[in-house]
């Protein structure tokens, strides 16, 4: 039976904060309140600690909300959802759930609730952020998930409400001898994209998708292109560079670092629960 207990003065990243963090992470860690159901169910909603983490600056609040599975082992996943910066380097976690992969009937459907829990209930009280639209990983799970949101008759008008964006990381990799890919990646991606050259600049990798036939470039360019004009009513130009899971993807390596010192071992649960709220407070997500 699993019985370790989390000890996170041991952690490594603890042990490299100085004498005044190290103070401070284990007062912010021990006084966030959980209830009983938050314990028993190994979850959290955060929203009200974002509320403090809002910058002066609305630019800056401009934000993104992007969701994944993570397996943390043979047993037990965690689902995170977390708010990103589009033109700012914040990254959130808002809420944070360690499940036993076999218990849940459907796992696709779960998932699809807590996205309507997050845009519909959690979102709307995070009034200084502006959400502009939700990011995940092209996977046969997310897949699921964004077609349920679609066609169920409580969700519909979401999905048709803020942009559903596959992330482009894996689209880029994965044609790596499609120069009309790499290159609109990159003049996207990566690019200064201002009021009068946005359309020139989508219309040339539009054009390049049509004569290709290539169904997911043009799907790359309408979503970004949407994304871009709507950042663009507030500022002269846009990059889009954050605009991926990197820092979703940063945060897992984190996770999966911090457990290799645990491979051995049978953790429990609350093992899990607790190491992703301490690494939470560690780095300041």
């Amino acid at each position: 039976m699993a019985t370790e207990r989390l000890k996170i003065r041991t952690l490594p990243s603890f042990i490299e904060l100085t004498a005044a963090d190290q103070a401070l992470c284990l007062e912010s860690y021990r006084a966030e309140q959980l209830d009983d159901k938050n314990l028993e169910n190994k979850y959290m909603k955060r929203t009200a600690q974002l509320r403090k983490r809002a910058s002066p600056d609305s630019i800056d609040n401009e934000c993104f909300l992007c969701f994944d599975v993570y397996p943390m082992n043979f047993k037990y996943s965690t689902i995170l959802f977390c708010l990103c910066g589009i033109t700012h380097h914040a990254f959130h976690v808002l809420y944070v759930n360690v499940i036993e992969d076999t218990r849940l009937e459907s796992l696709s459907q779960f998932v699809c609730d807590l996205l309507a829990n997050m845009i519909t209930t959690e979102m709307p009280k995070l009034k200084e952020f502006s959400l502009k639209f939700i990011l995940c990983r092209n996977n046969p799970l997310n897949n699921t998930v964004l077609n349920q949101f679609a066609e169920s008759t409580t969700t519909s008008k979401l999905f048709n409400t803020f942009p559903f964006i596959l992330d482009t990381n894996v689209f880029r990799q994965s044609h790596p001898h499609d120069p009309y890919v790499q290159l609109a990646w990159i003049e996207i991606m990566l690019g200064n994209i201002q009021q009068n050259t946005v359309g020139e600049i989508f219309q040339k990798h539009r054009e390049a998708a049509r004569i290709k036939n290539n169904a997911e470039l043009k799907q790359f360019v309408d979503d970004f292109c949407g994304l871009a004009r709507d950042l663009l009513d507030s500022r002269f130009s846009v990059n889009l560079r954050l605009c991926t899971m990197d820092r979703m993807d940063y945060f897992e390596h984190i996770i999966s670092a911090h457990m290799k010192a645990h491979k051995e071992t049978n953790l429990s649960r609350s093992f899990l629960f607790d190491l992703i709220r301490a690494l939470i407070h560690i780095y300041g997500h």
